[in-house]
């Protein structure tokens, strides 16, 4: 048995995974301390696992990120991204590592595994008085933004016949560091003002070789290749979908029969305030093919601003477990977990999205050949329906995705996150 700290920022998307490992590592005989926000105490517990509260600017509501109006003024890309990443990640840095040091200082003899955007272990890491736990697992559940020769964060520059591939690569890399250089400074001056004297490397790349080892929730095929990764970053696969034992089926579940293609449609349970943006389309767009409809809402079903077509079925939430594995084809905004899970069940995916990690989610779905992205995040009906048609008849890419959900299902994620942490 281990005593083992599992650590996330208080959002639901980035604690979902971590919250996962601390159930399935309790399940092993470890000893878990969930360290989040406050208004995720009652889940924590429920799942049977102690936990430990942040505090100040550390402990915020996820569920009010998007309404900020100082947010909503800006476009999404470089602007929204340093906007996010300061007020979420760095401003709650100082209250994380506080929280840390008062578990560790109880208890030195803890390791941790972190969300690689909770940053309460960096400044010790890097230099600041205190306790370091045992070891330090950082889990990343987005798309590696780790600089390479091999690739950037959105997939290898497009370069002309001749022209050097890694040069590309790596003025690609330092042009979108520029971008985040306001987040980079802030990161720093607070790591200063807690009293880290290492060199800070970029923001991105830091996050994920700071940590003893990190282990990315992802597999090679998925993720763009880098040759020159260090060896402490590791794929290790994704969790699985999570079961829901009390979830009962609704009345037209039978329908789901195999009979006629089915379409899953979502813009998952975080970026899904304005259903104009893709479900809306989708359910417009599909409504006159033969295909079944199934949109897993995330939300209240009476906030859809349009009938349901005759096709559609729409439901607050469907477990991806039961769901998935009667799908031919995924429609999403982008997120990384459910649009791995659809290729891990063998599912094609459609892509569209602009804000946090979609578009990179989206390149890699197109570089790989799984599918399609609309690049955009508010697609028209007419390409939805368009993009649903020719991947429900591409056998290449329907290829390439059973090839794949092979690879997801040789990995055994916390088996492998087990072995990172305990060495």
């Amino acid at each position: 048995m281990a005593k083992i700290i599992v650590a996330a920022p208080p959002i639901a998307g980035e604690l979902s995974p971590l919250l996962q490992i601390g159930r399935g590592l309790a399940a092993r005989g470890h000893r878990i301390t969930v360290v989040t926000g406050s208004r995720f105490r009652a889940e924590v517990e429920k799942a049977g696992l102690a936990f430990r509260s942040v505090t100040g600017r550390a402990d915020f509501d996820d569920r009010l990120l998007g309404e900020d109006p100082e947010r909503a003024k800006l476009a999404p890309g470089p602007e929204m991204l340093n906007y996010d990443w300061t007020h979420a990640f760095v401003n709650p840095m100082p209250n994380q590592t506080a929280v840390l040091q008062q578990l560790l200082e109880e208890d030195p003899d803890q390791y941790l595994i972190s969300n690689v955007l909770w940053l309460g272990a960096l400044p010790s890491a890097l230099g600041a008085p205190g306790l370091r736990p045992r070891r330090w697992i950082g889990v990343t559940a987005v798309p590696l933004a780790l600089s390479s020769d091999d690739t950037t964060m959105f997939g290898p520059v497009p370069v002309a016949p001749g022209d050097d591939q890694k040069a590309a690569n790596r003025a690609g890399n330092a042009q979108f560091a520029a971008m985040m250089r306001p987040t980079q400074d802030l990161l720093a001056q607070v790591l200063q003002s807690l009293g880290a004297t290492a060199e800070l490397p970029t923001f991105l790349d830091a996050v994920v070789t700071v940590p003893d080892a990190t282990a990315a929730l992802t597999v090679p095929g998925f993720e763009f290749e880098r040759t020159d990764a260090p060896d402490s970053v590791h794929l290790v696969g994704i969790l699985p979908s999570r079961s829901a034992p009390d979830w009962n089926p609704p009345t037209w579940w039978e329908e789901l029969d195999g009979s006629r293609p089915v379409v899953v449609v979502t813009q998952g349970t975080f970026a899904n305030r304005d259903l104009t943006e893709l479900v809306e389309p989708a359910l417009t767009g599909l409504a006159d093919l033969d295909v079944t409809v199934v949109v897993a809402l995330g939300r209240e079903v009476d906030a859809l601003s349009i009938p349901v077509p005759a096709n559609a079925r729409v439901a607050e939430f469907i477990p991806f477990d039961v769901l998935l594995p009667k799908a031919d084809l995924y429609i999403t905004n982008g997120g990384a977990g459910g649009t791995q899970q659809a290729i891990a069940a063998g599912v094609p995916v459609i892509a569209a999205g602009l804000t946090e990690d979609k578009p990179a989610v989206a390149a890699r779905v197109a570089h790989h050949g799984l599918g399609i992205t609309l690049q955009t995040a508010s697609p028209t009906p007419e390409a939805v329906a368009e993009a649903a048609q020719l991947l429900l008849g591409d056998t290449e890419i329907r290829g390439n995705v059973r090839k794949l959900a092979q690879v997801y299902a040789a990995h055994d994620a916390l088996s492998e996150i087990e072995r990172l942490t305990l060495g």
